[in-house]
């Protein structure tokens, strides 16, 4: 069937790009690929014949003329005369000038897609080309490896004699080339786990003749849209690929099976696009050089020169023009609103934003976009420099500031042609004791050239209050989203990998953003994650094996370490552990059974990724009388969770009664809270809020934030996550109705629901218990578990005295005294602490100054505090 015919019949799918209806046009059989492959294969022949042709001629005229007089080549009767010599000389400059005709011809073969002035329309399909004035052959821009792809896909039908080439035999003729091998490899996806469920696909495709119909041009088309869009010069085999995932719904369920969604995919695509981009970047910029002065002067040569400001400062264009600024990814809508206010208000812009969220890189881009001349008139034809505000400024004891920057100002006005960058340009307001914001805000108002500066979040204040706040329009900075910031490390993955001679698969990005997100809260994106990145590369590159692959576990095993959590995969045996958790709480935690479930059951959520992330692990309200274990089972989940009992933050809310006492809690007037501050250093932790009840309302508000939305505002302004931590707070309201309650036997369901609706309502608002996970009754300790009690708190005396190499031996009549003494109804068993000091630690560390007992020796615990001493036999 001709292309004509599968036009007519089922319509010419294509896209309107620019007023041009681009469509595929090629007719693609056996015999049409076998004719063109058999022309490429004669072109190439006659193309290396003619070489070969050239060299020999040119190999005997430089014989002859060696074993005849080589003088006669100088001389004007040798060139006039004929002679063989002469004809193989001219014989072999013609071979190659024909050489250089057809691979100029060949290569000319394949175009590029031209510029375009909009954005290209979806794929539509027209029933006749007649429809569109102006039309353009898709094929003509496919690239060599692309074309190859098609014929492939085509081959693939025809060899399972397929009716239709569909988008999936195109995904497989793209699934060969070098560049989709290469995106394979980072998504760490063989061919392998995806041929069975692509041969049982196959099998329902129907049989017969095989023609290069709709499906297949739509798919093409969709590649070329794909390529438009991306502003490719060409369209590769990575468009067709992605061209066929996109029009394939089996493909996307093959590959979400593979755990690679379809963002993931287009991130991964976008990694490669990023990777030609920067391969392109240093030729495309230097033909950009070839309008763009790199020297002080305009292209009109009519600006003055300025010796001073070069001293001082740094030409971000010249460096465009070589390509030695980073690539910008993203940030459209940072630089729509750097470029709307020049262009629109003719008003200079400050960035601001908190360090590592790539400030400077937003400069840096709108040095390379002055460089290619894609900004508005305002910016056209001038070079954008970097003023080192230090060596503007000079030191404390020179005075000179001011007439600096006048004499800087008054160069920049000759010039006519220079932007000012100013990088934390707070630093002029009162800067080495010398505010120089009134000058610089002064010279501004004459518009004789724009300043892009750039400042911190927390150092804007600072401008703020200052006369250049009315001269610098405000954009914010944000980190970027998660799709922008992986885009942003993927620039970055190259110099890495070439550096640490190591290989980062997508998987391996992604985890460096996403974990470098949850976990690394010290610093901001993309930096934390770049930085992130650059770490893990070193430590799989000190490995030894040179191009290792790096892949998302030792991403998660680096950041366990840096973050002191595990975010590795649960293995089996953390599993086995997890699930006996409640046995391991009870290690050290007497009776409460309700409450070592609850928190057993939050730790396995979390571990297993189950919980919300936009809040605390867990808000716990921890009610029962003193001594019964309250504060213990906050320690011992502090050190199962997060490693020891050192990761809990202990705040005394007792200490807070008075609503003034929050900014001793969260800080302000220039001084850290003692919450906010613990956190921000230690945000994987257990925070233990003591007495919660004692605690001013106003104060116990500020946990509303912090349970709902997991972060907190400290009193300077900054937001502290806490969507890592553990909150228990421990309340003693009730504790009389619990007693009387465990006296009557009453249910423990009856005894939480009877506190919840009747004992907390006068101390706590309903909406702040509303917000804990769960909140928990502690009992009054029954004579037994006292006992029990006794035996731990003596297992940690025999397990001091063991590291000295003395075994400690109590009797159970010994242990029963004790739990006796130890106990009180009012404070439960922390009197027993007290108890176990004086009747056994005092005796022991009497017997040990005094010498009495020895390693080996075992100390035998007896009633009425007897500690007898059987001695060891002798070695």
């Amino acid at each position: 069937m001709l292309p004509e015919q599968i036009n007519h019949q089922q319509g010419i799918p294509g896209v309107n790009a620019s007023g041009v209806f681009w469509y595929w046009n090629d007719d693609v059989t056996r015999q049409g690929i076998a004719e063109r492959k058999s022309r490429e294969r004669m072109r190439a022949i006659v193309t290396a014949l003619m070489g070969v042709l050239g060299i020999g001629s040119l190999l005997v005229f430089g014989l002859s003329a060696f074993l005849n007089d080589a003088s006669a080549l100088l001389t004007e009767r040798f060139w006039v005369y004929p002679n063989s010599t002469v004809v193989f000389f001219l014989f072999g400059i013609f071979a190659f000038l024909i050489v250089w005709y057809r691979v100029k011809s060949s290569a000319g073969r394949v175009k590029l897609i031209p510029k375009q002035t909009a954005t290209p329309s979806d794929v539509t399909v027209l029933p006749s080309l007649e429809m569109a004035p102006e039309q353009a052959q898709i094929e003509t821009v496919f690239s060599k490896e692309a074309r190859e792809s098609v014929d492939r896909g085509f081959a693939f039908a025809a060899d399972g004699h397929h009716a239709d080439v569909s988008a999936l035999h195109l995904f497989l003729g793209a699934l060969t080339a070098d560049s989709v091998q290469m995106l394979l490899m980072r998504l760490a996806i063989s061919f392998d786990r995806m041929k069975d469920p692509i041969r049982r696909h196959m099998a329902e495709a129907s049989q017969g003749q095989t023609q290069f119909g709709l499906a297949a041009r739509t798919v093409l088309a969709r590649a070329f849209r794909n390529a438009v869009a991306e502003r490719r010069n060409q369209v590769g085999s990575v468009e067709i690929f992605l061209a066929a995932y996109q029009s394939e719904p089996f493909l996307e369920e093959l590959f979400a099976s593979l755990e690679v969604e379809k963002e993931e995919l287009l991130n991964a695509v976008a990694w490669m696009r990023i990777n030609e981009q920067i391969n392109e970047r240093i030729s495309s910029f230097r033909e950009a050089a070839s309008f763009k002065p790199t020297s002080n002067m305009d292209r009109a040569y009519t600006a003055a020169a300025t010796p001073f400001l070069d001293s001082i400062s740094e030409d971000l264009t010249k460096l465009a023009v070589f390509g030695r600024l980073p690539m910008l990814i993203g940030r459209d809508r940072e630089m729509d609103a750097l470029l709307r206010s020049i262009e629109g208000g003719r008003q200079s812009v400050v960035l601001v934003g908190d360090p590592g969220t790539g400030k400077d890189t937003i400069v840096s881009g709108l040095a390379q976009r002055m460089v290619e001349e894609r900004v508005p008139k305002e910016l056209e034809d001038k070079r954008l420099v970097r003023i080192s505000i230090p060596h503007l400024v000079g030191s404390e004891a020179d005075g000179g500031a001011q007439e600096r920057l006048l004499a800087l100002m008054s160069e920049v006005a000759r010039a006519g042609n220079v932007i000012l960058v100013f990088e934390n340009i707070e630093q002029l307001v009162g800067g080495g004791g010398v505010d120089l914001s009134a000058v610089l805000a002064s010279e501004l108002e004459k518009h004789y050239t724009f300043v892009i500066a750039s400042t911190s979040t927390t150092n804007y204040p600072i401008l703020e209050k200052s006369p250049l706040a009315q001269a610098l329009q405000k954009i914010p900075v944000e980190e970027p989203e998660r799709n922008e910031a992986i885009q942003i490390v993927e620039s970055k993955i190259g110099g890495i990998e070439n550096k640490n001679k190591v290989i980062f698969t997508y998987d391996a990005v992604a985890a460096v953003v996403d974990l470098s997100i949850r976990y690394l809260h010290d610093s901001f994106l993309p930096v934390k994650a770049i930085q992130l990145a650059d770490e893990v590369g070193l430590v799989v590159g000190k490995r030894g094996k040179e191009w290792a692959q790096v892949t998302k576990e030792d991403v998660a095993a680096l950041v366990s370490e840096k973050a002191r959590v595990n975010v590795t995969a649960v293995t089996k045996k953390e599993g086995a552990e997890l699930l006996n958790l409640e046995e391991r709480l009870h290690e050290r935690i007497v009776g409460q059974n309700e409450a070592v479930k609850a928190i057993s059951a939050a730790l396995r959520r979390s571990r297993t990724e189950l919980r919300a992330t936009n809040r605390p692990i867990a808000n716990f309200l921890f009610l029962g009388p003193t001594g019964v274990g309250k504060t213990e089972l906050a320690k011992v989940t502090s050190e199962v969770f997060f490693g020891s009992e050192d990761a809990m933050i202990r705040i005394d809310m007792s200490e807070y009664q008075d609503a003034s006492a929050s900014q001793k809690l969260i800080g302000g007037a220039g001084e850290v809270g003692i919450l906010t501050e613990a956190v921000r250093k230690n945000p994987f932790s257990l925070v233990l809020l003591d007495e919660f009840e004692k605690a001013h309302p106003d104060i116990l508000n500020l946990f509303l934030q912090v349970m709902d939305d997991g972060r907190l505002t400290d009193g300077t302004g900054r937001t502290v996550d806490m969507t890592n931590v553990i909150l228990v707070a421990t309340s003693n309201a009730g504790t009389q109705y619990i007693q009387d309650a465990v006296v009557a036997k009453t249910p423990y369901e009856a005894i939480r629901a009877h506190l919840l609706e009747e004992e907390l309502k006068s101390i706590y608002k309903p909406e702040l218990l509303n917000r804990f996970d769960g909140v928990m009754v502690f009992t009054p300790l029954s004579e037994d578990e006292v006992v029990q009690i006794t035996y731990l708190m003596l297992k940690t005396v025999t397990a001091r005295l063991e590291a000295k190499g003395i075994h400690l031996r109590p009797t159970d009549e010994a242990v029963y005294e004790l739990a006796k003494l130890g106990y009180d109804p009012k404070f439960g068993a922390r009197p027993l602490r007290r108890v176990i000091q004086e009747r056994v630690d005092d005796k022991i560390a009497e017997f040990l100054l005094r010498g009495d007992v020895a390693r080996r020796d075992t100390l035998i615990l007896k009633p009425q505090g007897v500690v007898e001493i059987e001695k060891a036999v002798a070695l």
